[in-house]
Parts: structure tokens; sequence; C-alpha cells
């Protein structure tokens, strides 16, 4: 059967819902597919480091994660024809009222930056009780990374960025908003090691996202949001850093005013291979984020990929307004 182009003369890719139900929770109208525009988002917004999300991203790809169940067993998990995750194959592996937990949430860009977790009481969690764990709204799968009010995360080891310039972006939902939660981390407590860190801020509850610089003085390039963020709702927040020219941005669910907060004068973003953790500060338990995952992108080449569209097209997919 062919793929659905059109629903009662609208494009589906001009479609959020059917029947109320998210778009990227179906996967067949009438016994046809729908087709899925996340295959083909690499291809469009090229020079990904390092891709993560529970939907397919890139043709080819044949994996979104790695899940443990109860007993211990551990198996890949893929995506169906649509392009989503396959919370079918999901749940037959955890089994009834089981739980699944992360062990691998594979990089989609092709430079094999997997993000990983060895002690199962520090994995975060997929399945919860038999239920795929979804958004309070749109109700898309997500990770979470509090579950049960303990902190869990995943890391690696490489170069985030290219000296220059990079664009990070992330699809996700706060249980609770606290000062200090780092959400992505290429962060220690010295200067001399701090790559990035996409985090929230103390009592304004805004988000930030903050660099090094490698200069003499350790300068740090950050840019705050406008606006605060709260809980129960779904966020889809692009960031960007620069060293030329000296400028940075970042938006949240479409809000694309100019947020740059301090930056140097002098000097290259930091590129040494390091520590990279999602779900808290690299080096420590400290600053966890107390939230739920869908994606998350780091980008960084000779050219970046033009931010306002990731922005429309991750919020389209995942009908975010």
């Amino acid at each position: 059967m062919p793929d659905i182009e059109k629903l009662s003369g609208v494009a589906i890719s001009s479609i959020e819902k059917i029947d109320g139900i998210a778009k990227t929770s179906i996967e067949k109208v009438a016994g046809l597919t729908v087709p899925s525009s996340s295959a083909a988002f690499l291809g469009t917004y090229q020079g990904a480091v390092a891709a993560y999300s529970l939907r397919r991203l890139d043709t080819g790809v044949q994996h979104a994660i790695r899940v443990r169940n109860d007993s211990g067993t551990e198996t890949d998990i893929g995506f169906t024809l649509s392009g989503g995750l396959d919370t079918t194959a999901l749940l037959q592996h955890c089994g009834n009222n089981g739980d699944g937990r992360i062990v691998t949430w594979y990089d989609q860009s092709g430079n094999s930056n997997h993000m990983t977790q060895s002690t199962q009481a520090d994995m975060p969690y997929i399945v919860d009780s038999g239920s795929v764990i979804g958004t309070t709204t749109q109700s898309f799968p997500v990770i979470d990374f509090y579950f049960g009010s303990d902190g869990k995360h995943l890391s690696d080891t490489f170069s985030s960025n290219n000296g220059d310039h990079f664009i990070l972006s992330y699809v996700g939902e706060f249980r609770t908003v606290t000062a200090g939660q780092q959400i992505v981390s290429q962060w220690t407590s010295s200067t001399s090691t701090q790559t990035f860190s996409a985090n929230v801020l103390g009592a304004s509850s805004k988000l930030r996202l903050a660099a090094r610089y490698s200069t003499s003085s350790n300068h740090l390039g950050r840019v705050d949001t406008t606006a605060t963020v709260g809980t129960n709702k779904e966020y889809v927040v692009v960031g960007y850093m620069s060293a030329s020219p000296y400028e940075g941005d970042i938006d949240v669910n479409g809000n694309t005013a100019n947020t740059s907060t301090g930056f140097p004068s002098t000097g290259n973003l930091r590129t040494a291979s390091a520590g990279i953790t999602i779900g808290r500060r690299h080096d420590n338990g400290a600053a966890q984020y107390q939230g739920y995952l869908a994606e998350v992108i780091i980008w960084s080449d000779t050219t970046l990929p033009n931010r306002d569209n990731i922005m429309t097209d991750t919020k389209s997919y995942y009908g975010i307004t």
C-alpha cells in the first residue's frame, strides 16, 4: 500500500493530530502507512555530532535504544514503519506490569557516540509497570531521568564541537523545576574542564546554555531564555553558541527573541574529547535533571543548519505549540 499523502484534502505533513491523537503515535489510517518526516531529519539538517531520539532521524538507522527488563535480559528496540518508537516490541520485552530501563541510547548521527549506563540503579526508565512513559499533553514516548524521585543518567566521551560553533536541541518535559538542574552536561567543578552545559538557572526558573572558551581566563559564554519554564508541559529547546562571531541564542517552543547574555571577545570554544552526560552534571551526582527527554541532538560542522527550521520541524513532529 502507498503512504498517505493527504487526509480529507489536507497534506499529512500539515496535520498534528488525527481524531485527537498525535500523528507521531499513529502508524496506519485505513490500512495505509502514515509517513514520517523524521526519517530524513538528519539528511536535511546535516553536520550532527551526536543525535539521540525515540524517533528515527535518518534512513537506515535500525535501533533507538537498548533496554533491560526486570529479569536482566537486554534487547535493542527499533522503530515502526512510520518512524516512531516500536512500543509494541518494547512492551513485549518488558512483559505485563514490568519495567524497562535504558542501557544504551543509540547515536543516530553515524558517529557511534552512544550514551550508556552500566549500573542498573542509575539506568533511566522507558517503561513503568507495563506502560510506556509518555508526556503529559501529547503522550509521546520519553525517557524518565528522575524515576521514583531518584536521579538517573547516561554518559559517553567525545568532542562536542569544532571550536567555532555548535547547536544543541532537546525535547522534554520537567517533572519539577528547581535551580541548577543540568539537562545535558559536558561540565565539571573545574573551569579548566568545562565545555558546555544546558541547565536551569536559579530562582528565575529560566533555561541557560553555557560554554567555556579556551582563553587564559577561561571565559564563559552564556545565553538565557526570556521566559520561565514549568512542569507538565512539553518543550522544544534550540540553543546556539559561537566564537566567530562571539554570540549565542536559546529559543523555547518557537520564541526566536535574541537572548545573548555574555560572551568573551577572544578564544575558541573548548573542543577536547571529554565526558558528556545526559541527566546531570557530568562529574558527580549533583544538578540532577528532574524530567523526561525524547530527543537530544548536537550539531557542529563548517556550516550549521538553520535553527528556526529545526525548531519548526521538531515542534511539528511532536505536535508541540
